[in-house]
C-alpha cells in the first residue's frame, strides 16, 4: 500500500500506476463510495479490481478519527448526520366542522 498517496480533505487516491480514485462521504458508513476517474489503458481487470479494494482500504485507514473534524473544515463539507428517515417535530391540530342543524 506504499504506491498510494491519500488527499483526505480532497477525498481521493492516487496510486503510482496513474489509477485515480475519487470518494465521496465518510467511510465505513452507508453514505461512502468511490469512483475510479483515471484508469491506464490496458490496466487488466482483475489487477483493476484489486486495486480499487486497495484504495478503499488505504483512504480508510488514512481517515481521521471520529473526534477529528479537520476533514470538515478542510474540504469545507459539513459531515452528514446519520438519519432512519423523516422526523416530524410539530403536528397541526385537525379542525372539526361542527354542522349545526337548523
Amino acid at each position: 500500500m506504499d504506491d498510494w498517496q491519500i488527499d483526505v480533505a480532497a477525498q481521493t487516491a492516487h496510486h503510482s500506476s496513474g489509477l485515480q480514485l475519487s470518494f465521496e462521504g465518510k467511510p465505513r458508513t452507508k453514505h461512502f463510495s468511490g469512483t475510479p476517474i483515471r484508469v491506464p489503458d490496458g490496466m487488466q481487470s482483475l489487477e483493476l479490481v484489486r486495486l480499487i479494494r486497495e484504495g478503499y482500504q488505504a483512504f480508510e485507514n488514512a481517515w481521521p478519527d471520529e473526534d477529528d473534524d479537520t476533514v470538515a473544515k478542510a474540504s469545507g463539507k459539513a459531515e452528514q448526520e446519520e438519519s432512519n428517515g423523516v422526523q416530524v417535530r410539530h403536528r397541526r391540530p385537525r379542525r372539526r366542522l361542527s354542522r349545526s342543524d337548523s
